[in-house]
């Protein structure tokens, strides 16, 4: 059953029982005003903040773990290698992914988190199905084997919530290849109220 908390104020609290979910939640959110207060393009600025907070976060030690290397395009300038930053501004099967490196070329050997971000909640190709969108993007995370699959995406109420839900968790639960216990974190952004929604979620 999903449980999904808001936040729409600095006064809240982040609500997490995953340690890594409650430091992606938290940097996000201390991008709260910067977030709703975009100007055009919007969008494009919108997945600016969230990669770079998330591409940042990566190069710190989480959970006393060493940095991470960190695959993302669309980062800030100052962030690319090409202009002196850490980052190769480079996408690799998912919108971002933390990893780490073999000893030998094209060796990985882990992948603690993935993560999708579609703000469009219908595919152009698709429309008549609710949230195509979003669905479709989804079902990368589903049959990725990261550690922590975070799905990044647009609501326009809170009852949208209701719906992708139950789409998510009947994915996650029927999915025969996902582990038992498998993680996911779900970040929803509402523009109209200025409000940010999040889930974790496990299969059982």
């Amino acid at each position: 059953m999903f449980i999904w908390s808001q936040y729409a104020n600095c006064n809240e609290k982040i609500a997490l029982n995953d340690r890594v979910s409650y430091l992606i939640v938290r940097e996000i959110v201390a991008v709260y005003t910067d977030f709703f207060g975009c100007n055009k393009p919007v969008r494009r600025t919108q997945t600016r903040l969230i990669k770079d907070c998330l591409a940042l976060l990566g190069k710190k030690k989480v959970q006393g773990k060493p940095s991470y290397q960190v695959y993302a395009n669309g980062l800030s300038d100052h962030l690319q290698q090409v202009n002196g930053g850490d980052f190769k501004n480079t996408e690799w099967l998912f919108d971002l992914h933390w990893y780490k490196d073999g000893k030998e070329p094209y060796t990985t050997t882990c992948l603690p988190l993935v993560m999708e971000c579609e703000w469009n909640p219908k595919r152009k190709s698709d429309s008549k199905v609710p949230f195509s969108g979003i669905k479709y993007d989804f079902q990368k995370l589903l049959v990725s084997n990261g550690e922590l699959r975070l799905m990044v995406f647009k609501v326009k109420k809170k009852a949208d919530l209701d719906s992708l839900s139950q789409y998510f968790e009947q994915n996650i639960q029927n999915y025969e290849h996902l582990a038992k216990g498998a993680k996911f974190l779900f970040i929803a952004f509402n523009d109209r109220e200025k409000i940010i929604y999040y889930s974790e979620f496990s299969k059982r």
